[in-house]
């Protein structure tokens, strides 16, 4: 029984990663990853979608496609909803940018024995902009927004005790002054672990969809210029992570969580993301990370500590990342389960 359990979960996961190998190199327009992404830089839009969530993921190096086993796998990779820490998860983040631009994200999941599901959403606020024009550059005195959504619902499944799938649909909207922008995109997740000790390989797709287009009738361009009848389309930042995670046992009460991760984006140079997580007797963890190929936004660290009150198991993250002519970016989040019965405080 075990020696078939085995066999079946290896032939999906071949079935599901072929699948998803041959989506990404189909060579036809609007396929799910395109290649030679460094070639493409600017064509995609909605560069929202990307914002990382998550202190504990920041402070990894974002090498977090194999790590997303709590509060915001609905995020990274939808597949490790059936492995959150708890039947039910709560979680929230935090991250103040540069130009008073906040980054708010919330979601909440639950799992059963074969099926896990999740809703979720985002939200950035880009704070009062000043409206400028050709005769008023400092400013006409007047402001506008320009504020980004998603709302989310997730599902999973547990193919077997080692291997699962999971799924997002979400729906983007983008609000530029009177202009908005709405689209429909989807994740796709495949989680498996190996057997060998918590070592487990994950992999993702994330927004892919048709093109993004704003609605509505573009302004008058003056005189001597023909208006066109409709804005031009964009391609939504499609982008695909593989990776490793594997958690080594220094000692009784001391652990080191290495990640890593091979990252694609099909507007962009394709990237390798590593990190590590000390934990100090499942209470302190302290983190490390990187990515290469990136200029601003590559370096990663911060720290989380593991509490226990009354009925909750409760996780607080802190990360910093150095992006560089924008500053230090400052990361908060905080993750929530309730404790099975017999671990929690009378």
């Amino acid at each position: 029984m075990v020696t078939r359990t085995r066999s079946t979960g290896a032939r999906t996961l071949a079935a599901a990663l072929l699948l998803l190998l041959a989506l990404a190199g189909s060579p036809r327009a609007g396929d799910v990853l395109e290649f030679y992404g460094d070639e493409n830089v600017g064509t995609a839009g909605a560069q929202f979608l990307r914002l990382p969530v998550g202190a504990r993921a920041v402070g990894l190096g974002r090498a977090y496609v194999a790590c997303a086993v709590d509060g915001p796998a609905a995020f990274w990779n939808p597949a490790g909803l059936m492995r959150t820490p708890g039947l039910s998860n709560l979680f929230f983040s935090h991250v103040a940018y540069a130009a008073d631009i906040d980054l708010e994200y919330a979601s909440c999941s639950w799992r059963r024995q074969n099926f896990g599901f999740a809703l979720s959403g985002s939200m950035l606020r880009s704070g009062e902009i000043p409206r400028t024009d050709e005769f008023h550059q400092e400013g006409t005195g007047d402001t506008f927004n320009a504020n980004q959504f998603v709302v989310a619902a997730s599902v999973a499944k547990a193919m077997t005790d080692r291997f699962s799938l999971g799924g997002t649909a979400k729906l983007y909207q983008e609000n530029l002054d009177e202009f908005e922008v709405r689209g429909l995109l989807m994740d796709l997740g495949v989680l498996y672990y190996t057997g060998l000790g918590d070592m487990r390989v994950g992999f993702a797709v994330r927004n892919f969809g048709p093109d993004l287009r704003p609605g509505g009738r573009p302004p008058p361009l003056g005189p001597g210029y023909a208006t066109p009848l409709e804005f031009q389309s964009f391609q939504a930042p499609t982008s695909g992570s593989f990776g490793l995670a594997y958690t080594w046992r220094l000692g009784s009460a001391t652990t080191l969580l290495t990640t890593s991760d091979f990252h694609h984006p099909t507007d962009a140079s394709e990237s390798f993301r590593a990190g590590a997580e000390l934990g100090l007797a499942e209470r302190l963890l302290l983190r490390g990370g990187f990515e290469t190929n990136r200029v601003e936004g590559g370096l990663g660290a911060g720290f989380g500590v593991n509490l226990a009150r009354d009925q909750w198991r409760i996780r607080l993250d802190y990360a910093v990342s150095d992006m560089g002519a924008f500053g230090t970016i400052h990361h908060l989040s905080i993750d929530l389960s309730p404790l099975p019965d017999g671990r929690r405080r009378r």
